[in-house]
């Protein structure tokens, strides 16, 4: 079995993950109207605090990235150069941070 530490994929990245810190800041701020729950409520809210910022973060470089081989790709057409659009699985491409295990 292959693990891979970044999958390799063609698609925009998904904007519905940024609803993951809002909805763990207003679930827990809703929580804290309940007494029992209270703490509990108040560390989620602030883990959805904390999440925005790596959330954030990720997906901004997700975005920019894809937005930078956009560019380059519609640039290599204005030129007349041929862009290559290879399918990623054709090629056995070795990854230096793929870790494998065996399974015994």
């Amino acid at each position: 079995m292959a693990v891979r530490s970044f999958p390799r994929t063609r698609n925009k990245p998904q904007k519905r993950i940024l609803l993951i810190p809002f909805i763990l800041m207003f679930g827990g701020w809703a929580m804290t109207f309940i007494q029992i729950l209270q703490f509990i409520g108040s560390i989620i809210a602030l883990t959805g605090a904390l999440t925005t910022f790596l959330v954030g973060a990720v997906f901004a470089d997700l975005w920019a990235a894809e937005r930078r081989t956009r560019q380059m790709i519609e640039a290599r057409r204005a030129e007349g150069q041929e862009t290559q659009v290879e399918d990623i699985e054709t090629h056995d491409i070795k990854d230096p941070f793929e870790e494998t295990y065996d399974e015994e």
